[in-house]
């Protein structure tokens, strides 16, 4: 939300990205149902680390959130263990509107970390490994959390 996309998207062409998006009204969580249902995938995120901006997870922690956030959190249908992750801090953050937000991406898993590198040395510090895409498995929702 604080440096401009179109460097991080030039970068990521480099790296063989997959599928990318920008984060914005639907949240971390709906942007990845929208990647991961068309694509006949699953996905895993590790909420633990998840960039924040400062103080995002104490204005949660307070009752603070978007008026739009609800329209989001009708979406947590889509993660299959979301009754166990739901006491999680960080869990109200997955449905939060941003807008310009930062860029969600899927890279092959072997360039992942010097995709990481390439991105954090042009500026993009917060650049962050937070899940991996998993084959479709049988269950309806196709995203887990862990953390």
């Amino acid at each position: 939300m604080v440096l401009s996309n179109r460097a991080g998207a030039q970068c990521l062409r480099g790296f063989g990205v997959t599928a990318c998006t920008d984060l914005t009204g639907f949240g971390l969580l709906g942007h990845l149902v929208e990647m991961t249902r068309p694509s006949n995938v699953d996905a895993e995120i590790d909420l633990d680390v998840l960039p924040l901006l400062d103080g995002a997870q104490e204005c949660v922690a307070a009752g603070m959130v978007s008026a739009l956030q609800s329209a989001n959190v009708r979406l947590r249908r889509a993660v299959r263990n979301q009754e166990a992750m739901v006491a999680h801090p960080r869990y109200p953050l997955i449905f939060d509107p941003q807008t310009a937000g930062g860029l969600l991406a899927s890279v092959p898993s072997e360039s992942a970390v010097d995709c990481v590198t390439a991105l954090r040395a042009l500026g993009y510090v917060h650049t962050a490994i937070i899940g991996r895409v998993l084959p479709a498995g049988e269950a309806l929702e196709p995203l887990v959390l862990c953390g």
